[in-house]
Parts: C-alpha cells; sequence; structure tokens
C-alpha cells in the first residue's frame, strides 16, 4: 500500500511539474489558431485581442487589423495550416512566437507577443506580414560565409 503511495504521489508531482513547465501561453495560440481554421480570421483575431483589457475588440482598432488582413489573406487561396517557426521567452512572463501560415498561394507570417499578468496570459501585440522571404535570404548570406572559399 505504501508502494501504492508513493508511486501515485511521484505520479502527481511529475504532472504538476509538467503542467507548469508548459504555462507560457501557447493555449492562447492554440485556440487562436482553432478559431482561425472553423470560424475565420475575423473570429480569431476578435478572440485573440480580447484577451487583452486594454484592447477595444469592438472598435474601429480590431476593424481595421481585420480589414488589412483580409487584403492579405483573401487572395492567397485555400488555408492549409500552420507551423510554428520560433518562439522566444524573456523570463516566465514574456514570449514571442511567429508562425507560418500556409495558404495555395504563399504563407503568412504571424507574431504574437504574450504577457503573462496577474490574471494570467494575454496577447499583447498580434502582427503578420509576408516580406520575411528577405529576412530569410538575408540570413541564409550571414551563415553561409565560409573564411576558406576563394
Amino acid at each position: 500500500m505504501k508502494r501504492y503511495i508513493l508511486t501515485m504521489s511521484f505520479m502527481l508531482i511529475c504532472a504538476f511539474s509538467m503542467a507548469q513547465s508548459k504555462d507560457n501561453g501557447q493555449e492562447l495560440i492554440d485556440t487562436f489558431f482553432d478559431y482561425y481554421k472553423t470560424k475565420g480570421y475575423a473570429a480569431a483575431l476578435k478572440y485573440s485581442l480580447s484577451t487583452n483589457k486594454w484592447i477595444k475588440s469592438d472598435g474601429t482598432e480590431m476593424d481595421n487589423i481585420i480589414i488589412a488582413l483580409s487584403k492579405q489573406v483573401d487572395v492567397m487561396g485555400e488555408y492549409l495550416g500552420y507551423e510554428e517557426i520560433r518562439s522566444k521567452t524573456l523570463g516566465s512572463r514574456y514570449r514571442i512566437a511567429s508562425y507560418l501560415v500556409y495558404y495555395v498561394h504563399d504563407p503568412v507570417r504571424f507574431t504574437f507577443e504574450l504577457y503573462k499578468t496577474s490574471t494570467g496570459w494575454e496577447i499583447s501585440n498580434f502582427e503578420f506580414d509576408t516580406s520575411f522571404d528577405e529576412e530569410l535570404e538575408e540570413s541564409m548570406k550571414l551563415n553561409s560565409f565560409n573564411p576558406g572559399f576563394r
């Protein structure tokens, strides 16, 4: 019986520590992409920015973001999925995560800035762009430098 209690205690401690280590706001991004796939980009944006009490989810600021995103993605064709390309955490309360969102025509990069307030995680900023190809080309030039090459 003691062995059983010890084993169960160990399993609970492991489960708790795993849950603590995943406290990085990822559930907000996962929910964003669930909404994105099932309800569309407008619903996903309204959800994600509603996590931040400082951003009005029903004002012109939100409408402008939705209109700008629609101009980008409406011409890209069918949505195919997404993939995380980079995530950086600063301390225990701030995280930036970038994703490629795939469409038939071209991908779009989404960047989320997350901040953990006293009440939980919120999305403090959201950006999107299609100009990441220039950054990628530039980084390949810097990384492919070979001093022995003539």
